[in-house]
């Protein structure tokens, strides 16, 4: 669990509080105190923390970069969590524990199975690498249950491996819905930034490193700032403090963006909390990202009534009616991107109709009130017989969510 409040713990915290308590009891495990951990609190709900030990409190897939040596560390540091996990699992008994990542799902293994409780694991990201490749499918073999964002998401995880029985039954996609408990705070970007009315405002909301991919917006901003000079660029997010890719990679953009033919129209805001209120009052928004699941920004921006063009990555063929809501490109494909761009810029009446389209689908199909209603119907249909015993131990069931990230 990181302590910056990303859209995974934001998921987290909107599925917790809708959830129905009389039906399921939900304990939030965790490994530091943060933002997602007071939130839960304050809604009543109770909250474990279980520390890392230091030789797997890292990230960014270090512990799959480590020497022999640091591999005998790793293993003892698992060895010492699970071991804490297990006396935790004596107390409270859970009879499910869902698994917010391929992470989590390694890092409480152990314990689950001790504990003899269903494992449902959650696929937020999708591999790459032969290391990913491999864990993927071990995991897979492994799960009681497996979480998808969206319907395609187990072919492009794991290929023909999805359609087989014994894994296709296994396999439940829930689409998650959007951040309903965030409200505007009343601030006003175009007042904060000097812009008026009349400006076109385009904004992208990503953590910024190379897959993310805000240099291509950059490289299209340069073509396009010359036919419209009344068009800016919003960039919200920051570098990952800890990846040197990332530190590296956001140098680069302040770079681009201080070029004297884009300096005045592109705004790299840094972390936002108030991304409701800027994205309410932008006219378009853009993700030039080359790897995503499910992105939770984008279906914030479609809910407030805004034309998306994104990349054509993990599901977003199945949130984005193209030519309706909003436009798909290939990633890295900066001529479709500014013809796209081009077209929503000339056209604001075309900009509020995509934008009433994108709404209506988000409401029909991706709502958070369906996640939670499918997400109970999946924990509570997760029980069967083990071992002579009913795994539902009490009437009000008991699912833990380790909120790994």
């Amino acid at each position: 669990m990181k302590s910056n409040f990303s859209g995974a713990q934001k998921n987290i915290y909107r599925l917790l509080r809708r959830i129905d308590r009389e039906k399921i009891e939900p304990i939030l495990l965790g490994q530091l105190e943060c933002e997602l951990t007071r939130l839960v609190r304050e809604d009543g709900m109770e909250t474990v923390i279980v520390p890392f030990p230091s030789a797997i409190d890292v990230y960014d897939q270090a512990l799959l970069k480590s020497s022999v040596r640091q591999a005998f560390r790793v293993l003892r540091g698992l060895w010492d969590y699970n071991a804490a996990l297990i006396d935790e699992f004596r107390v409270r008994q859970p009879d499910v524990v869902w698994c917010d990542n391929i992470r989590t799902f390694f890092t409480t293994y152990v314990a689950c199975k001790v504990a003899r409780t269903t494992v449902i694991w959650n696929i937020w990201s999708e591999p790459t690498g032969k290391i990913a490749w491999f864990f993927h499918r071990l995991a897979l073999l492994l799960a009681s249950r497996v979480n998808l964002e969206y319907v395609d998401q187990g072919r492009k995880v794991f290929g023909r491996l999805a359609g087989i029985g014994m894994f296709k039954k296994k396999i439940v996609p829930l689409y998650t819905g959007v951040t309903d408990f965030e409200r505007s705070i009343g601030t006003d970007i175009r007042r904060e930034l000097g812009l008026t009315s009349e400006d076109v405002l385009m904004i992208m909301a990503s953590n910024i490193v190379p897959g993310k991919g805000q240099v291509d917006l950059l490289t299209a901003m340069e073509v396009l700032v010359g036919e419209f000079p009344h068009l800016h660029l919003l960039i919200a997010g920051a570098p990952v403090d800890s990846h040197a890719e990332s530190m590296a990679y956001y140098e680069t953009l302040c770079e681009l963006a201080s070029r004297r033919s884009v300096a005045a129209n592109v705004h790299l805001l840094g972390w936002r909390s108030d991304i409701r209120d800027v994205l309410e009052a932008s006219d378009v928004y853009v993700s030039t990202s080359y790897g995503e699941s499910f992105p939770d920004t984008v279906r914030e921006a479609m809910a407030v009534s805004k034309p998306v063009v994104v990349t054509n990555v993990g599901g977003t063929s199945e949130l984005v009616r193209v030519g309706e809501s909003g436009y798909l490109f290939e990633p890295g494909d900066v001529p479709s991107l500014v013809e796209y761009l081009r077209e929503l810029v000339h056209a604001p009446t075309l900009r509020r109709e995509m934008g009433v389209e994108g709404k209506q689908i988000i409401e029909e199909r991706f709502s958070t009130a369906g996640y939670v209603r499918d997400f109970e119907d999946m924990v509570l249909s997760s029980f069967g017989p083990k071992n002579g015993r009913s795994s539902l131990r009490s009437p009000l069931d008991r699912s833990i969510d380790s909120g790994i990230k």
